[in-house]
């Protein structure tokens, strides 16, 4: 009985090597081979099952007749195991996971080849991470802003009250009855429709329904045809021509709460001045996270331009699948149907071919920076972090203690995240421009 062994002599050419990839030919002698399959035989003859013989006696002829090509297989995917990766140490080479055979050849009694290729992680010196040039914004809060919320607001808690008006505007909530028929008059009952609600001030509210509808007053009846695009996401109406018979039931308005005090309370405030306070500071916290975001906008943007390298194109996969399917899940989310969703996809592949790329090597310039600077987060940082939630949760300190027990790992990536950037921003070179007032959003 011949013994396995734990190595196979063997030899190996470099193909092709480049920075995070390496491609490798190999051959085993015939004779290798031959004794591999003969374990294989051996012990295959141990547990195999054949009618007519008991458990582990029956006679190699036999077993080498019934199971002669599941024999090769186990004993060349034996081979490939004990070689592949003595290849690759013979290189010096660290692959990231299993490497992947792409050619194969071998007959019994014959030198077994095959190729194989594996990826490695790229070895990244980073440039040019110290003196980022930063254009910063600063927008202060004005009057004119802080109203503009507080607008925002009372349009928020506005109720919807019978309208003044005997004929529809441009902005009036109509509710209607609608009847639906197709381009031969036959009705559409599953689009039929009784008490809708249209917004005609909104975006989002079909034209034709807009243009017919103004000036009618409660009870008038209209006719009007939308024509819907082909890419229209309710795959029942793309690209048909809809007839629409349509009642006016009711006409309402919005009525605004006034801002009072009164306001003020019921939106949880002492009085409006604490109203206004409150509203202004929420307004410095979002311009602040929006002046963050831009700042490592540019960050990240920069350390991308100044260190282009080679990354594994397995991990680009995996991230521009994590992309996809992220989109996939937000469209679904929002009701689209499946082909429309697979059509998004094809157009946006190469998008997310480039998004994945630099993703992956935005993760290894952050990383390395990290640890070259040697920003680690400490057990120390963990504490100020949990201190403060507690800080901000008064009597919630069990829930806050087992928050940052299980969530652990996700907080000091966040607040490893947070270290690296502030570094970056304290090395770079930041140039801050302050406006008169942040941008006023349009109606």
């Amino acid at each position: 009985m011949v013994q396995e062994t734990n190595t196979v002599d063997f030899k190996s050419t470099v193909v092709d090597r480049k920075p995070c990839s390496i491609t490798i030919d190999v051959e085993v002698a015939e004779n290798v081979a031959s004794c591999e399959i003969e374990n294989t035989f051996n012990q295959m003859q141990k547990y195999a099952k054949v009618d007519g013989f008991r458990r582990g006696k029956v006679p190699m002829s036999i077993v080498k007749q019934q199971f002669s090509s599941q024999s090769k297989g186990k004993a060349v995917e034996n081979i490939v195991r004990k070689t592949v990766l003595n290849a690759l140490d013979k290189e010096g080479f660290t692959p990231i996971d299993f490497p992947v055979v792409d050619e194969f050849d071998y007959e019994l009694g014959q030198i077994l080849k095959y190729r194989f290729s594996a990826q490695c992680h790229p070895k990244v010196e980073v440039k040019d991470y110290k003196g980022i040039p930063i254009k910063k914004e600063v927008f202060k809060i004005t009057d004119a802003n802080l109203n503009q919320s507080l607008d925002a607001l009372r349009e928020r808690n506005a109720r919807l009250v019978e309208s003044k008006s005997l004929e529809i505007k441009k902005d009036s909530f109509v509710s209607v009855d609608y009847e639906a028929f197709d381009n031969e008059g036959i009705p559409l009952p599953e689009i039929t429709s009784k008490g809708h609600m249209l917004d005609l001030s909104s975006e989002n509210t079909l034209k034709g329904f807009k243009y017919v509808l103004v000036g009618a007053k409660i009870g008038e009846e209209k006719d009007t045809k939308i024509e819907y695009p082909a890419d229209y996401p309710n795959k029942q109406l793309a690209g048909k021509t809809i007839s629409f018979k349509v009642k006016i039931i009711e006409i309402k308005e919005k009525q605004l709460p006034e801002l009072n005090d009164d306001f003020a309370k019921d939106m949880g405030t002492e009085n409006l001045e604490d109203l206004k306070s409150k509203v202004k500071e929420t307004m410095e916290m979002e311009e602040k996270r929006r002046q963050d975001m831009e700042v490592k906008k540019q960050i990240m943007g920069y350390l991308l331009e100044k260190n282009k390298f080679e990354v594994p194109s397995s991990l680009v996969a995996e991230q521009k699948t994590v992309l996809i399917e992220k989109m996939k899940s937000y469209m679904q989310n929002q009701g689209a149907p499946r082909d429309y969703i697979a059509n998004q996809i094809a157009l946006g592949d190469l998008k997310f071919a480039q998004e994945a790329e630099n993703n992956v090597r935005l993760s290894y310039i952050l990383n390395s920076i990290c640890n070259v600077e040697n920003l680690v987060v400490t057990d120390t940082d963990i504490d100020v972090e949990k201190n403060k939630m507690k800080a901000s949760n008064p009597g919630r300190d069990t829930d806050v203690d087992k928050y940052f027990s299980e969530k652990r790992e996700n907080i000091t990536v966040s607040l490893k995240e947070q270290k690296l950037f502030s570094f970056l921003v304290d090395n770079a070179k930041v140039e801050t421009e302050e406006k008169k007032g942040m941008p006023l959003s349009k109606n």
